[in-house]
């Protein structure tokens, strides 16, 4: 019978625990489909889309489309080449986020790819790894576990996090990454071979130990597709430079082909081919691949999010960022299973794209099929391409992205930005990207935190021409029992010691009896520095002295309230803000101090400071009073 009377025990027990995790359970549930509600992802614009398009519509999204693919291809080759990865995975990433972007995308002018960005992060981080992670195999597991952060980010509303990411950190890191793929084409332009090494001081010393090897067949193709490029640029600027110039200089490049000339050439894909790759686990693989894949997926969130909104303030449509983070997850996963590298929104293909005018989102589509149909019938040509023209478009390609003006802009502002900028920059030269990123937004934060840790203490007194008004250091108070304070800044933990130091000080005048605190520039309340307050008002109680708060906002009442402060100081101590003469609170604190002084209202005279409220019609205008 005990054994029987035990099992029942533990069937009871365990029907209790499953009961109690049920509620638990559907509050999740109830989350998370609340969540994917807010991101409309029932496909239905594409829907509508598709209900109203026209064959005028059609040839202009396919006008588009043409544009961006000419683009494409070049690029997409030049950033597999970045990545250290083979040039079709550039284009197969291109294809698949360009079909997959629009069924989930809320602009019609982000396109999605492979970038600068997101090349040189790929290449750094396997660099990092020391060759203890095979690339090739381990690609498909990074692309899945990047989709699957960006995923999980438009869900929770994650994109809006990247608005606290500093310009400063993005031109520092966008121009050493520029000098990356800069230094790590050059060794392909003169036609050598170096080891693979990490960091930008590696790969130009490495480059120039082997210089003395430069092949100078390579080096003058390099340079003729140097000036192709520049003749197309100054005289037809409207046209896809880059493309033509591979083009021509792959025709020109013909003949040297029967000549036995040390000339590196692209590999051909076979027609047709287009493998579908399944993603292998391994504990080892993870453990290295999940830093890498959080900076890439932060990254790429900050680049399509950054590139989205600056769409959309040009052209006046509406965008949302967690949809654009959801069509980036989207994309990377279908590249973990279709082939590819990671993605994220295209800077120079996206103002292309703007420019070009497409009449709806399809534009990206029909562009992402004549990738595909493109690479299935054209691979085998790319053995006609020569390794040193397209690493020249490469490094042509880095020196667009060093923004001189922006470089200038952000060591020019301020000190803190200066230092962002250099610290980013160099670390971003000597060290991986991953943590060159993690390095600037680290200390971008910290200078910010410093800066807005230094809250603003200067005593206020008042006088009949001026009213209230800050006090001299030299000058005595009118009432030397009585000491208003004027606080401004931000009120958060970082600051809690610093503000119980600078009030003590003042306290410790044996004359004073009232101190006032007037905090209506004061924000962000905490539960340290609401501590502090009422460390402050029970030290001067127990002196038989008073603190007083005057021009308490709505948000420190609230913390006030809340925390039980408020009890401590003394509810009629607390005098909130009023809207439309905000220095009345300060009047209203001032006979609170004379009234707990003892004096009559006749032996201080109050003041505030004069506020200029606008007259209506026929009324005269109202200067305050004394």
């Amino acid at each position: 019978m005990e054994p029987h009377k035990g099992n029942r025990l533990g069937d009871t027990a365990r029907r209790l625990f499953l009961k109690s995790l049920r509620p638990a359970s559907a509050r999740l549930a109830r989350h998370f489909r609340d969540q994917w509600n807010e991101l409309h992802l029932d496909l239905g614009p594409l829907r509508a889309t598709f209900r109203s398009y026209s064959p005028a519509k059609l040839r202009t999204d396919l006008s588009a489309a043409f544009n961006v693919a000419l683009l494409s291809f070049p690029q997409g080759m030049a950033y597999a080449l970045i990545a250290g990865l083979p040039i079709q995975y550039g284009i197969y990433a291109c294809a698949v986020a360009s079909i997959i972007g629009p069924l989930f995308q809320s602009s019609r002018y982000v396109v999605l790819g492979p970038t600068n960005a997101t090349a040189v992060l790929v290449f750094s981080s396997f660099l990092n790894m020391g060759g203890e992670v095979d690339k090739s195999h381990s690609l498909s597991l990074l692309l899945l576990l990047i989709g699957f952060a960006l995923l999980i980010g438009a869900l929770f509303r994650a994109a809006a996090l990247t608005q606290y990411v500093s310009r400063t950190v993005v031109i520092g890191y966008i121009t050493g990454a520029a000098f990356l793929i800069i230094a790590n084409q050059a060794h392909h332009m003169l036609g050598v071979s170096i080891p693979e090494v990490s960091t930008f001081s590696d790969i130009v010393i490495q480059t120039i130990r082997h210089a003395g090897q430069t092949q100078w067949p390579a080096a003058f193709l390099s340079l003729v597709t140097l000036l192709v490029w520049w003749w197309l640029k100054t005289a037809f600027p409207k046209l896809p430079a880059v493309a033509i110039s591979l083009l021509v200089v792959s025709v020109l490049a013909l003949p040297l082909r029967f000549v036995s000339l040390p000339i590196h050439y692209l590999e051909p894909i076979p027609f047709g081919s287009w493998p579908i790759t399944l993603p292998s686990f391994h504990w080892h693989w993870f453990s290295q691949l999940a830093s890498a894949s959080l900076a890439l997926a932060f990254f790429a969130a900050v680049e399509g999010t950054s590139i989205g909104k600056s769409l959309a303030s040009r052209s006046g449509e509406p965008i949302d960022p967690n949809r654009e983070m959801f069509a980036q997850g989207a994309a990377n996963v279908a590249c973990a299973f279709l082939g590819g590298m990671p993605v994220s929104g295209s800077l120079t293909r996206s103002a292309l794209n703007w420019i070009s005018k497409p009449a709806t989102v399809l534009a990206n589509l029909w562009s992402g099929l004549l990738l595909a149909g493109g690479l299935l019938l054209a691979g085998p040509l790319f053995a006609y391409i020569p390794m040193p023209a397209l690493a020249t478009l490469v490094v042509l390609t880095g020196l667009s992205l060093i923004n001189w003006r922006d470089i200038h802009i952000a060591l020019t502002t301020t000190r803190a930005d200066g230092l962002v900028f250099l610290v980013t920059f160099l670390s971003a030269l000597l060290t991986p990207l991953d943590f060159a990123i993690g390095l600037g937004i680290g200390v971008s934060v910290l200078l910010f935190l410093q800066q807005v840790g230094q809250p603003s203490l200067v005593e206020y007194t008042y006088d009949e021409e001026e009213g209230l008004r800050e006090k001299g250091r030299s000058e005595e108070r009118i009432l030397p029992e009585i000491c208003i304070i004027h606080v401004e800044g931000e009120l958060f933990f970082a600051v809690a010691d610093l503000f119980r130091e600078q009030i003590r000080r003042i306290c410790l005048d044996p004359s004073l009896r009232v101190v006032i605190l007037r905090m209506r520039n004061a924000h962000h309340l905490d539960a340290t520095c609401a501590l502090a307050l009422e460390e402050l008002a029970r030290m001067m109680h127990d002196s038989g002295r008073h603190l007083l708060i005057s021009g308490a906002t709505r948000p420190i009442i609230r913390v006030l309230r809340s925390s039980g402060v408020i009890k401590t100081l003394g509810r009629d101590n607390v005098f909130p803000l009023f809207g439309v003469h905000p220095n009345l609170s300060t009047r209203n604190a001032l006979l609170r101090a004379q009234q707990l002084l003892g004096k009559k209202e006749s032996e201080v005279r109050i003041f505030y400071e004069k506020v200029q409220v606008k007259p209506k019609a026929g009324e005269a205008e109202d200067n305050g009073s004394t």
